[in-house]
């Protein structure tokens, strides 16, 4: 009898609620709700506002907390890290659409933190069905960011 594994897509389906996320990852709710508001992570949120996290957000919060406890890196320091992923070149924007775009003026902010993009191709994405999300949340891209800058 083959095992059906889920598929890539399966593992963005948001599904774990903020409670199992927590005792998955083996810390308190609080914590990930500070995860969400420091823009390291974007979870689902229903039309009641009830948090759910996919498998893929379970990784990519294993994998930046181990930046956090083992690389010693702060918050600020994972969202630079995030901030210098080229999102104007994961979706190709125009250079109109760069030049108004506050991410990509200034070097120091997550694209998915913002309220407004720059970009009409970003308007019309859910964030965390982003290209740009999804590219940065799998767990080594930061690691490869990581060491280019500290090199």
């Amino acid at each position: 009898m083959p095992l059906n594994l889920p598929s890539e897509t399966d593992q963005y389906e948001p599904v774990i609620s903020i409670g199992v996320a927590a005792k998955k990852l083996g810390i308190s709710p609080e914590t990930l709700r500070l995860y969400e508001r420091a823009s390291l992570i974007l979870p689902y949120k229903t039309r009641t506002n009830r948090r759910l996290y996919s498998q893929k957000d379970l990784d990519w919060i294993r994998y930046f907390r181990w930046q956090i406890t083992k690389q010693k890196l702060n918050f600020a320091g994972v969202r630079l890290l995030l901030a210098l992923i080229p999102c104007w070149d994961l979706k190709p924007c125009t250079q109109e659409e760069r030049s108004n775009c506050p991410a990509y003026m200034n070097g120091e902010i997550v694209c998915w933190s913002l309220l407004e993009h720059g970009s009409k191709s970003c308007d019309m994405d859910e964030c965390q069905k982003c290209t740009v999300y999804r590219t940065a949340c799998k767990a080594g891209k930061l690691n490869e960011i990581y060491l280019s800058v500290k090199n």
